[in-house]
């Protein structure tokens, strides 16, 4: 796929063609870095040719990026290119590019019925997007980059319910149906999408499932009940799912709603304040009755930093740290952020009760070892929040220990650890990860104690495309939602891993073997 060859003069040179066709792509960004740094660009011209003059001496690695096209994987070969420039030698280099994939198909009802305006989700690689069908419930959808997907659609809010079942007095509603026609994401069959490959004439006919009643009451902070109040349920977007409003006596009852984990929420403003509510619940066979929804205005949380450091040593930076806590469960709403100032102080604004996890940025050289609420201490990071009476104390130590060794064939990868306490593992937690150095070695400060997976991952992707290591983050740091996208980690990953035990203060020695992850 790619090839150096030497010729007259100091210069980098070369050709991006099509892989179907042959021709020439123009506008490809060509990057030549050291380091992992661009040190020269060059952009192709319309027959496809580039060329970068005056290049200096050295080692180098050349990456291609374009929109709409993918490098063409061969082979388990890389995106990029790592070559020697000498003096009156110049190199050739030539890349063959991929279109970008397409997926198109059209949502229909059980009677085969056109469903305008269905949700159309695409889930793979640890990222979730959520697209529209048209007025034909037709849709067509271009991928950013390669992977393997699962494809569901969502029925519109509007959407006339399903026929009654002859002699039955069961009600049904519309469920998320996932291809090939079935209403759980566990039972979905994975579509793979290479480069240049457009996939069509998918259909995915929604499924017609049980439904119950949702019955509740709208309250406000001191209970009296609240009327004439929107009550929207919802799923893993901002898009409600179904709309009631409360009755006069505060008291609301949602249209038949089919089983799974949906999100209630309800706001309202008053005195000048936004009174809100979010609360998850569980639609499972049977009917839910007495759900109580009591809005409450924001608060203001009071943190602190403060640092463990043994006798002598100095104590680390404490200003300019962001910390800011997120939903135990998935929430459209921007989470609550802060920055310490000098004296590690900080002040969470809008918040609203429920429980949270911290997300915070570490002193230099520390890990955060417990987070303490009053005289309550806890080490997972996760905390109910009622009211702003009670601050926030996030405790740092510096005796974390060291993790180094070699990272077989890294070329310029990730190292990361991965807690083996799955717990650990949710969004918001930390990871640690390191870059191999140019003879493949790495290093990991600061960690702190516990049993980890140890992985290796290659970064053989072009530029502005996530490394495998970056999906993998990506994947545990996002907001991610409930059931049933709960965890689109690769757990098969785990099993390519080597466990390796931190402990304070101690330098631990693993060697790897970097794994050629391809995103398909």
């Amino acid at each position: 796929m790619l090839c150096a060859v030497s010729a007259a003069s100091q210069t980098v040179e070369g050709n991006v063609v099509s892989s179907l066709t042959g021709a020439g792509i123009a506008d490809v960004k060509v990057a030549l870095l050291r380091t992992e740094k661009t040190v020269y660009s060059g952009t192709t011209d319309p027959q496809g040719h580039f060329r970068i003059e005056h290049v200096k001496d050295g080692a180098y690695s050349a990456m291609f990026s374009a929109p709409k096209y993918w490098p063409e994987y061969s082979n388990g070969s890389s995106a990029t290119l790592r070559f020697k420039v000498t003096a009156g030698n110049p190199v050739k280099l030539e890349m063959r590019m991929a279109l970008l994939p397409r997926l198109s198909g059209r949502v229909v009802d059980g009677r085969g019925k056109a469903v305008p305006y269905a949700r159309i989700e695409v889930a793979g690689a640890g990222l979730i997007e959520f697209f529209g069908a048209d007025a034909k419930g037709k849709f067509d959808y271009g991928f950013e980059f390669p992977g393997s997907y699962t494809l569901a659609a969502v029925p519109p809010a509007k959407l006339k319910g399903p026929d009654l079942e002859p002699d039955s007095d069961r009600v049904l509603g519309w469920t998320r149906t996932f291809y090939p026609g079935v209403a759980f994401h566990d039972a979905a069959s994975k579509i793979a999408v290479l480069p240049g490959v457009e996939l069509g004439d998918f259909e995915l006919k929604l499924l017609a499932v049980p439904a119950h009643v949702v019955r509740g009451v709208l309250l406000d902070p001191s209970g009296t009940p609240l009327p004439q109040v929107t009550v929207s349920l919802g799923d893993v977007t901002l898009l409600p799912i179904l709309l009631t409003q409360s009755k006069p006596d505060g008291t609301f009852e949602l249209p038949p709603v089919v089983d799974g984990h949906w999100r209630l929420s309800a706001q309202v403003d008053s005195h000048g304040a936004t009174l809100r509510v979010e609360q998850w619940m569980e639609m499972a066979g049977r009917d839910v009755e007495g759900v109580k929804l009591q809005l409450n205005p924001p608060f203001n949380v009071r943190g602190k930093v403060v640092t463990e450091t043994a006798e002598g040593t100095p104590r680390p930076k404490v200003s300019s740290l962001r910390v800011s806590i997120s939903r135990f469960n998935w929430s459209p709403t921007i989470p609550p952020s802060a920055r310490t100032s000098e004296d590690g102080t900080f002040t969470l604004n809008n918040v609203y009760p429920g429980t949270y996890q911290i997300d915070a940025e570490s002193p230099p050289e520390s890990y955060l070892s417990a987070v303490q609420t009053g005289e309550e201490r806890t080490t997972v990071q996760e905390l109910e929040l009622l009211s702003g009476a009670v601050p926030i104390t996030l405790l740092y130590k510096t005796d974390g220990g060291i993790v180094r060794g070699t990272a077989e064939k890294c070329e310029w990868g990730e190292v990361l650890l991965l807690p083996q306490d799955a717990v650990w593992r949710r969004p918001g937690k930390k990871i640690y990860r390191a870059r191999c150095d140019s003879n493949d070695r790495y290093e990991i400060t600061s960690v702190r104690p516990g049993e980890y997976y140890a992985l290796a991952l290659t970064a053989n992707t072009p530029e502005g495309v996530p490394t495998p290591g970056q999906l993998v983050l990506l994947a545990l740091r996002i907001s991610l939602p409930p059931p049933p996208y709960a965890s689109p980690f690769d757990n098969s990953l785990l099993n390519q891993a080597t466990t390796v035990a931190v402990r304070a203060g101690e330098t631990s020695s693993v060697d790897l073997r970097a794994i050629a992850r391809q995103l398909y």
